[in-house]
């Protein structure tokens, strides 16, 4: 079964924790089989629930296993938590869970509530925060990530700004409380440190690197978790993220203990190096916000039209995916089919355009150095639209070894895959 693979694989790499997201996780019949299981692994369980399903029953279980409970809580007006859950009655349900979870014994440490930052309850985020802490329940709030369907529901954003004044007023009152702490993005009172050291496996075993970041890095049922974690490309460079951060963030007097958010960045722009847009110190050093992906891909290679094959770079993540085309008067046809001693070629060019997205330059200058296991499984036509994927396997100082596919894109037909090494010269 997933859940507990994903259990046990983390207790194996020493994980301290397993949160349990949603949905709704006490819908699932065997949430407390996996919570004593965390337990029996000497890890803690965290619970985020909507809290309607909590009841005594519950309470006193989560008590006793001694588990983390964050209520989902967006408003104390009962109409607007109504309208951010599309739950009726929600936030009476929401209450009576607070109550029966602090009758059972959960204290600050270990009774959490949650909240996101909207245009619906931003008018009210600072009396929220003040009547949590005077009900001894820690406060977990947090700018809105705008992905899936608030993707649609942009209206829901809160300028920067604004923001800013709302975590500069809590800050001020919690000083005053003795709690101090420097307010930044994306978490109130808070720093998002995620991929240092987690991940999320979701319900079909997909890994992610955070709920925001959603690039997949692999799955628990074709790799171990400690083998997806260890390869994982995504990861490696966000771990490096002094080093790999674009734009203003890379040079924010932050940058040692901050990278914004890697979620809102991903999901704004299509790349998940780039700085945060979201952030309030970036509002005046980005340009207005608009997808970077996709993209031309032309204007990270040197070559002239009849030579350049690429056109599109679609996906920078795990596997960075470009587009290219055989045109009617490419020189490498014959007869209208393309020389097998070409792919090699397109690729390379593929791996530039990768680069140069990556590095935030116009051209990344290297050599295409050797190419090993190299299985061609299909022709290329005049007028073939191709799908090249790339992923890096290995990188020693300026050398990189990668593997690639290239498909046919209007039949997805695999024609060629195997392994290159390349030099990066600049």
């Amino acid at each position: 079964e997933i859940a507990e693979s994903a259990i046990r694989q983390a207790a194996m790499l020493g994980a301290r924790k397993i949160i349990v997201l949603g949905g709704e996780p006490l819908l699932c019949k065997n949430l407390k089989k996996y919570i004593e299981l965390i337990n029996s692994l000497d890890m803690g369980a965290e619970i985020f629930t909507n809290a309607s399903l909590i009841d005594p029953e519950w309470a006193r279980f989560f008590y006793e296993q001694g588990c983390r409970v964050v209520v989902k809580l967006n408003s104390l007006d009962p109409e607007v938590q109504d309208r951010l859950t599309g739950v009726p009655k929600s936030l009476d349900k929401v209450m009576r869970a607070i109550d029966l979870l602090q009758e059972a014994g959960l204290d600050e440490s270990r009774l959490v509530a949650s909240s996101v930052i909207s245009s619906d309850n931003e008018r009210e985020v600072v009396s929220l925060w003040k009547y949590l802490r005077e009900r001894h329940i820690k406060p977990y709030l947090e700018i809105m990530t705008p992905q899936g369907r608030l993707l649609e529901h942009r209206q829901l954003e809160v300028a920067p700004c604004r923001i800013k004044e709302i975590f500069d007023e809590i800050a001020e009152f919690d000083r005053s409380l003795g709690h101090c702490w420097e307010p930044q993005p994306p978490l109130v009172g808070g720093k998002c440190l995620r991929h240092q050291f987690s991940c999320v496996v979701s319900a079909n075993g997909d890994v992610f690197p955070c709920v925001g970041l959603t690039v997949k890095i692999g799955n628990i049922h074709e790799q171990q978790l400690a083998d997806i974690l260890m390869n994982s490309n995504v990861l490696r460079k966000l771990r490096n993220f002094r080093h790999t951060i674009k734009g203003p963030c890379r040079t924010c007097e932050k940058a040692d203990s901050c990278y914004g958010c890697r979620g809102t960045a991903y999901q704004l722009t299509g790349d998940y190096l780039a700085s945060d847009p979201l952030c309030w110190k970036n509002c005046d050093r980005l340009p207005e916000r608009k997808p970077v992906l996709p993209c031309d891909a032309r204007q990270w290679i040197p070559h002239g039209p009849q030579i350049a094959m690429v056109t599109r770079l679609l996906e920078f993540g795990e596997w960075s995916k470009v587009e290219a085309e055989i045109a009617p008067d490419n020189r490498f046809l014959r007869n209208g089919i393309l020389d097998p001693e070409v792919i090699p070629e397109i690729v390379a060019q593929a791996c530039a355009v990768i680069a140069g997205f990556e590095l935030n330059d116009h051209l990344v200058k290297g050599v295409l150095t050797g190419m090993r296991s190299v299985r061609m499984t299909g022709k290329i036509r005049s007028g073939d639209q191709l799908l090249v994927e790339v992923r890096e396997t290995s990188q020693i100082d300026n050398y990189y070894t990668l593997d690639f596919k290239l498909y046919r894109k209007n039949d997805h037909e695999l024609c060629a895959e195997g392994e290159l090494s390349i030099c990066r010269l600049s």
